[in-house]
């Protein structure tokens, strides 16, 4: 053998370690080739042959399958026999055993349940006997067909199949319409102009207040101007209600009560401390930004709203098209430089805007806004003294003016030679122009330049000032303080064109978040299981979760059958439980729950069978943003919402309950204990990972935004971590079913970015830095979160795969039309993702894979990057088509997590499996919600935190420089080779350092 056939047996080699997985991988190997691989070469060979080939070939041909291509197919064939002997010899006598087993461990079964596993496992066993048997004699046909035709006939029967036969869980393919990283389009409608439009637009009935009067039909004055009274009162009794984005909550009350419950006074302190977001709709209720001190005007208005409506104030929503000065929305959107960015900005947040022009340039803008009504007493202490009400009087707190103050100039002062390091890539590395490759890229000399450039900008600060804060260093944004003062009976803005008000803000401008799950039938939605849809405003700051538990009784039974016997002191050795276990003999019941209650429940079949999910997010501008999974029944999902960043006060809940559920589990009180659910024990700590990554995120976006000249929003936007199940399918059967590590899957990482002169590369070269950091914080958060003292968690994300592979000597290739079929020629990543590159690049993207699958840690598979590059968007994949990570944790308590998740009444008060739990969950507290806390509560003063902006600094700083000098490189085709490697390169290399300092900093602190 080759080396690269040497390579591939030791990949398989690492992958089929057991009978069950032999066999589950050949017959995957099978089916990709006849369903994938040879379609699509045959394809490719009729493409290439001219007119007079072609009719010779259907004339004088020996079939459209080569030679070589069925000795290849007979070779499998005989592989797929031995291991089919080997496993189905063992599985013929699993029942008898199964039912030994348990006795041995004094896990006695029921008659019911011994004649359950029987009827399970007879119907398995002849499920898969009469596949396999089809399936060997269509393959045997295949390869010994005498003619061109019943080659063809043979190879159509064997597709038609495999195709609906499953022995691998599915791959999610690439969108490449729709990458899900990236920003949202900035296109929006004009704004209104009339109020029946206006009316339309909000789905308002215009008639709604006059329905009254015509029920009546009384004609007579006086009863239709008591009518008009009775209204009148109603309408301001219903201006103190509550409502789904309007919660009275004891902060919001407590907060109107310190502001003495006086109009002007709550005015006054939602203008003064709440940031304004440029984005459309209600996302975030009251509630949630008071607790982030941000959010848009909706957002912005709901809290205001609330605050007076406890203050015992009436008070309501106005809505309307209105015109402001250009130069005060571009402050007001973050400081821009043009009226172009400003639009840009606002149209990616969906508010429906347009430029007026006067002289050739931006004057003017008009957009659709909100703003309150409070009914104030206004005549005669204009709302400096509540008594009565007798006027609605409009308050607008979002809309205000902030003084920017400048960072350090690092990027003149510490310049990094961007040109030296491009030099000693590219004389160090073997780069192929032509082809589109570059392979043994100096890592040891990027590191030391790096290193190098990361120490100076770190004594540069330090020489300016040791003390300094992150905003001394990168700049400030504050909001100019408005002094309590009368209020005024307008608007502090030119004029409003229509307008209309309403006390609860219609559905229309309520984003929502929906969850779907389904049974898979033939890769699409089957049997519904479980839908939501709810408003993001009732979701705020709320843990959301996908569980399973045993659907019956004798499902727990079977469960409970594999817990080994305990010790003399009556505790379970974790080291002893089963590392797998029947999904076939095992039925499931899904459960879906908001802040720890089962919101909706239904069947899911087996154990390790696969499910189609369906979630994502709707937004007033654009509609529905979802994104396609196909989630193993049996795993835990937490569900991550970053609605327009991370919450503070959220970070401090959560750890607060990690720490209560770490004292109830040191007490080992059983009336505590019985308290515990998995969502307490597991699902707080799958949750946090995903909050934390949200929030890491979101701070590190805002510092390469401050070092970059651009402003970021985040979006909002979704993902999930999850426990992992690797199941061994047998013809769709669930054969076995191993705990499989713990997966990250961010599918909807959206962002609102402008440059703020408009330059359109400097924010395409921003969205790509963040992204590559992105990705390689997908593996590092979970790495930091699950590491043990013993034991390092290892993570894999897309980046960190390309990385390894350039390690490794691989070649690393840039994909482009030009290159795309001589790359995938010479490439072995599997069918699957050699679809989504070539998918992905016919739709006019770039991408960035290397030759062949990895193994890392027991993890066999590959990382790609498919980029926009007119956009800078991007999906950052690993194997089975996850814009994730998979991370390996310590293996007692990666199966300690699943016999919790499994059988929770069944092994909890054994004293093994609480050790592995007070463990993991110490480890959880030490750090990361530290993090999370600390720079949420004081962005941009924490000067501990300085250590962690620096290496991110760094990042941007040094990325910045070394893009713009290929951006302009004569080597066109070198600049594009790099591009991927060094955005990848940078991200892996500050980012553990980054978040190890800043533990340290904040456990100092």
């Amino acid at each position: 053998m080759n080396k690269d056939d040497q390579r591939e047996a030791t990949l398989e080699a690492a992958i089929e370690t057991t009978p069950e997985k032999k066999l589950s991988n050949r017959l995957a190997k099978l089916r990709d080739k006849i369903v994938l691989e040879l379609p699509q070469a045959i394809e490719q060979r009729e493409a290439d042959q001219n007119w007079f080939q072609s009719a010779f070939a259907s004339v004088f041909g020996d079939g459209p399958i080569t030679g070589e291509e069925l000795a290849e197919l007979q070779t499998l064939s005989n592989s797929i026999d031995t291991a089919y002997q080997e496993a189905i010899t063992e599985f013929e006598t699993e029942a008898t055993q199964f039912e030994q087993e348990a006795a041995a461990a004094g896990n006695a079964l029921s008659d019911d349940v011994k004649k359950l596993i029987k009827e399970r496992h007879t119907q398995a066993l002849d499920h898969i006997k009469t596949r396999y048997t089809q399936t060997k004699e269509q393959l045997t046909a295949l390869v010994s067909a005498q003619s061109a035709s019943a080659q063809e006939q043979a190879l159509e029967q064997l597709n038609e199949t495999l195709e609906q036969e499953q022995f691998k869980p599915t791959h999610t393919p690439a969108t490449p319409d729709d990458l899900p990283w990236g920003a949202p389009d900035e296109t929006v409608r004009e704004p209104v102009d009339n109020p029946q439009d206006l009316q339309a637009t909000l789905g308002l009935n215009p008639y709604a207040k006059y329905a009254q009067f015509a029920q009546a039909g009384d004609t007579d004055p006086g009863v239709i101007a008591q009518s008009m009274a009775n209204a009148a009162n109603a309408e301001v009794q219903a201006a103190l209600n509550e409502s789904i984005e309007v919660q009275l909550t004891p902060e919001i009350k407590a907060l109107a009560a310190q502001l003495n419950n006086r109009s002007v006074d709550i005015y006054t302190w939602v203008h003064n401390n709440i940031r304004f977001i440029p984005s459309y709709g209600s996302i975030q209720g009251a509630q949630h930004t008071l607790e982030t001190k941000q959010g848009n005007a909706i957002d912005t208005a709901s809290l205001l709203i609330a605050l007076l409506r406890a203050a015992n104030i009436p008070a309501r929503y106005a809505y309307g098209t209105v015109e402001m000065p250009a130069e005060k929305v571009m402050n007001w959107v973050g400081g821009v430089q043009v009226p172009e960015a400003a639009l840009s900005v606002l149209g990616m947040g969906g508010i429906p805007v347009s430029g007026l022009v006067s002289g050739g340039k931006i004057s003017k803008f008009e957009l659709e806004h909100v703003w309150v009504e409070a009914y104030v007493d206004y005549f005669p202490s204009r709302g400096m003294k509540d008594f009565a009400g007798d006027s609605w009087i409009p308050m607008d707190a979002s809309f205000k003016q902030y003084d920017f103050t400048e960072g350090m100039n690092l990027k003149d002062e510490v310049p990094f030679d961007a040109e030296a390091l491009a030099n000693t890539i590219q004389t160090k590395s073997i780069v192929n122009e032509q082809e589109g490759w570059v392979q043994n890229v100096p890592q040891a000399d990027i590191e030391a330049q790096l290193t190098q450039f990361q120490n100076q900008l770190k004594t540069y600060i330090e020489n300016q000032n040791p003390d300094s804060t992150v905003g001394e260093v990168l700049g400030l944004q504050g909001i100019k303080i408005l002094p309590p003062r009368p209020l005024a009976a307008g608007l502090p803005y030119n004029r409003i064109i229509t307008s209309q008000t309403f006390n609860e803000v219609p559905s229309k401008l309520r984003h929502k978040f929906k969850y779907t799950l389904a049974t898979k039938l033939h890769g699409y939605a089957g049997d519904e299981i479980i839908n939501i849809e709810e408003p993001t405003a009732k979701l705020a700051g709320k843990t959301i979760a996908l569980s399973f538990k045993p659907a019956t009784k004798a499902d727990e039974e079977i469960i409970a059958a594999r817990i080994p016997a305990p010790e003399a002191d009556g505790s379970i050795d974790p080291a002893k439980l089963p590392k797998t276990l029947p999904g076939y003999l095992i039925n499931l019941t899904a459960e879906f729950a908001i802040n720890g209650e089962t919101i909706k429940a239904g069947a899911a079949g087996k154990m390790g069978g696969e499910l189609y999910e369906e979630y994502g997010l709707w937004s007033p501008k654009a509609g529905w943003d979802t994104s396609l999974n196909y989630p193993i029944a049996g795993v835990y999902r937490a569900i991550g919402l970053d609605l327009q960043g991370a919450n503070p006060e959220q970070a401090a809940r959560l750890k607060q309950q990690i720490e209560q559920t770490k004292a109830k589990l040191e007490n080992a009180d059983n009336i505590q204990l019985a308290t515990l659910t998995k969502h307490n024990l597991v699902g707080d700590l799958l949750y946090g990972a995903i909050f934390n990554y949200f929030a890491l995120n979101d701070l590190q976006d805002q510092i390469a935004a401050q070092g970059s000249n651009i402003v970021n929003y985040r979006f909002p936007s979704y993902g999930s971590f999850s426990t992992g199940l690797v199941p061994n399918y047998w013809y769709g059967i669930p054969r076995d079913v191993k705990m499989g590590g713990l997966e990250m899957d961010i599918d909807g990482l959206r962002f609102q970015i402008a440059s703020k002169n408009n330059t359109r590369a400097e924010k395409v070269t921003y969205m790509q830095s963040i992204g590559a950091r992105g990705s390689a914080m997908e593996h590092l958060v979970p790495e930091q979160m699950f590491s043990t003292e013993t034991e390092k968690a290892q993570g894999i994300s897309a980046v960190k795969a390309l990385a390894i592979a350039s390690q490794e000597g691989q070649k690393i290739w840039t994909i482009d039309k030009t290159n795309v079929d001589l790359a995938l020629s010479k490439m072995s990543l599997g069918a699957p993702a050699e679809s989504d590159i070539r998918n992905a690049v016919h739709a006019g993207q770039i991408a960035t894979a290397h030759d062949s699958r990895i193994n890392f840690n027991g993890w066999v598979g590959e990382g790609y990057i498919l980029m926009d590059p007119n956009t800078g968007a991007g999906g950052y994949m690993i194997s089975g088509g996850g814009n994730g990570s998979e991370t390996t944790i310590a293996e007692d308590l990666l199966w300690g997590i699943q016999w919790v998740l499994t059988a929770l009444s069944l092994i909890f008060s054994k004293t093994g499996i609480l050790d592995l739990l007070i463990s993991a969950i110490s480890n959880m507290v030490n750090c990361s919600f530290a993090v999370s806390s600390a720079f949420l509560h004081e962005e941009y003063l924490f000067a501990a935190l300085l250590l962690f902006s620096i290496a991110f600094l760094a990042f941007i700083l040094i990325g910045l420089n070394v893009f713009v000098l290929l951006l302009v490189a004569e080597i066109a085709t070198f600049k594009a080779l790099m591009f991927g490697f060094i955005a990848t390169f940078l991200a892996n290399y500050f980012g553990w350092g980054a978040m190890k300092e800043t533990c340290d900093a904040v456990n100092d602190y």
